[in-house]
């Protein structure tokens, strides 16, 4: 019988991955956000952005936001997407009726998080093919796998930090809010809209902190002609891994599976059997 568990999970946690994506699609608000959004950026940028630019450290400006916007196809697809799918199913009970079957529950974050990484790759990918077609933005061929490394960590990141902040969601209506408000800021300082090399370096280094930065300049370090190495160094990897590790004790301490505000558990006192011995 355990072994028939285990052969099972897998099948469970795909068919949650067809699921969410079925969601997905059904749902408009979700998949402009994730495909559509970050191409008209990407289209627009480039059509209206005056040919003063010229390049941005050193590269033409649409081989920089190619890869930046990208970035942002990520934090659509793994992070707003993560936070209002799981806030409105908690808040419409949907949640509390999946741990009453006999589902096992990682399989349902296991199906959020695969929905997250195809829509993330499916966005990428339409995203690449614009700028490399209409754009004239070239990828050196080895450097793809470089681009994908980097956007499987930014995917998991990402995710992970959308289900801790889910926690913090009071209501399905602040959701879309909570999560633009957080996410906008950290791409406006990480590199994802312009390039901060001509910043403060005080708020270069507290980009350089915050986990949007690492993904988005090591994907731009991708597509930077010449590049054959792995872009991304060390720190910022170390910097990845201490966002996703904090993410994952705020969301194991916090998460919760009924509607409402989260409230702390109370405490169950101790009850002793009053005796002689208790006399003073």
């Amino acid at each position: 019988m355990t072994s028939q568990r285990l052969r099972s999970a897998p099948r469970l946690a795909v068919g949650q991955v067809r699921y969410q994506l079925l969601l997905l699609v059904r749902n408009p608000l979700g998949f402009f956000l994730a495909l559509v959004v970050p191409l008209l950026l990407v289209v627009c940028l480039n059509l209206l952005t005056p040919s003063s630019v010229g390049t941005v450290n050193g590269v033409p400006y649409a081989q920089f936001l190619t890869p930046a916007i990208g970035t942002f196809c990520l934090l659509n697809a793994c992070y707003v997407n993560t936070i209002t799918g799981l806030v409105l199913a908690r808040e419409q009970g949907i949640l509390k009726r999946l741990r009453g079957t006999p589902l096992p529950m990682w399989t349902y974050l296991a199906g959020r998080f695969g929905s997250a990484a195809v829509t993330a790759a499916a966005a990428l990918g339409v995203l690449v093919a614009v700028g490399v077609t209409f754009f004239d933005v070239s990828i050196d061929s080895h450097t793809v796998w470089y681009l994908l490394g980097v956007a499987g960590l930014g995917v998991c990141c990402f995710f992970l930090l959308g289900v801790a902040v889910s926690t913090l969601v009071p209501s399905a209506d602040t959701a879309l809010p909570v999560a633009y408000g957080t996410m906008l800021p950290l791409a406006f300082i990480s590199d994802v809209f312009f390039s901060s090399a001509h910043a403060p370096q005080w708020l270069h280094d507290l980009g350089s902190a915050l986990p949007v930065a690492p993904v988005a300049r090591a994907m731009e370090d991708a597509f930077s002609m010449g590049t054959d190495h792995w872009p991304m160094p060390g720190t910022a990897i170390l910097v990845l891994f201490g966002w996703a590790l904090a993410a994952v004790s705020a969301a194991a301490l916090l998460f919760r599976w009924s509607p409402g505000p989260w409230r702390r558990p109370p405490r169950t006192r101790s009850r002793h059997p009053v005796g002689t011995g208790d006399l003073p």
